[in-house]
């Protein structure tokens, strides 16, 4: 039955990557048949596997302008799902680029895609939303002084700021309802007085976290206001006695990070949120939960 797992005291979904690609077949085939067939295999997993929720990744909207009302979101509401958040698109958006112009229609192109859902009478959670870029990750690693590079970040965060001041005007939605991303590199203690100065809650992806040598629980010590997490393994390599190559997005007990150990610490404070699998394969997704029903916590 779609739910159980709430009655085991976590709240498991997945992001639609892993079955359909990034942004529903951005890297591969958007046929339009094909995708309803896909989406009949996608509803039969949420059922085998009794998840409560799933999150939407609206990034095909940028390149189909009208999928998300025309079929995507009719599709959904014919299903059985009970709860679900929507991850707002991010490959080819900044809401905290310096040029304005491009900074203004980031935010727009998001709003848009906000009151599609909140017209749609979905029961939509959280709207996850990435503030910042790959541009703010390579601030970091840019050869500036560091002077140059303050200077740099702290134009982000005020571009980021603004850009989330009017998609919460614009929407007309409580704060809560979107959920700030940390992303690979660019330090998350930069963007946090976001949360704190506009209300929004956090979405915390614990691969992100870990791709900064960071143990899962680390984060709580330094964050609040989290309500979504995403729930993924990562895998070390060395091809080299100098190098460490590091993969997330990893079928969950197939790499380093405590995922057993984090779950049970989510369970002992009764979290309420949900946890979502974000995999990038089928495959993989299948792998995670067969890892979450032997570990009992499906």
């Amino acid at each position: 039955m779609i739910g159980d797992n709430i009655k085991k005291g976590l709240n498991f979904g997945f992001n639609t990557d892993s079955f359909f690609g990034i942004g529903f077949g951005v890297i591969g085939d958007n046929n339009l048949e094909k995708l309803k067939a896909k989406f009949n295999e996608f509803f039969n997993l949420i059922n085998i596997y009794g998840i409560g929720t799933v999150e939407i990744n609206t990034e095909i909207e940028q390149l189909f302008p009208g999928i998300l009302e025309d079929f995507i979101i009719p599709a959904i509401k014919n299903s059985n799902i009970s709860s679900f958040s929507v991850h707002l698109p991010y490959l080819q958006l900044n809401p905290a680029s310096l040029l304005d112009e491009y900074r203004q229609f980031s935010s727009k192109s998001m709003i848009k895609i906000v009151n599609a859902f909140k017209n749609s009478a979905l029961n939509v959670k959280r709207f996850v939303i990435h503030l910042t870029s790959e541009f703010e990750d390579s601030i970091m690693l840019f050869p500036i002084s560091e002077k140059e590079k303050k200077t740099l970040i702290e134009g982000a965060v005020d571009k980021a700021m603004k850009s989330m001041s009017e998609i919460l005007a614009a929407t007309e939605l409580e704060p809560g309802i979107f959920a700030l991303e940390n992303l690979e590199v660019f330090p998350f203690g930069f963007l946090y007085p976001v949360v704190e100065k506009l209300g929004v809650s956090v979405c915390f992806d614990i691969g992100h976290w870990g791709l900064q040598g960071r143990e899962p629980l680390s984060f709580f010590e330094l964050f609040g206001s989290v309500e979504e997490i995403h729930i993924q393994d990562m895998t070390e390599e060395k091809p080299n006695f100098r190098t460490t190559v590091k993969n997330e997005h990893r079928p969950l007990g197939s790499g380093v990070l405590d995922i057993e150990g984090f779950l049970n610490y989510l369970k002992s404070k009764k979290f309420g949120g949900s946890l979502i699998i974000e995999n990038r394969s089928e495959k993989d997704l299948i792998d995670s939960l067969e890892f979450l029903k032997h570990k009992k916590f499906l």
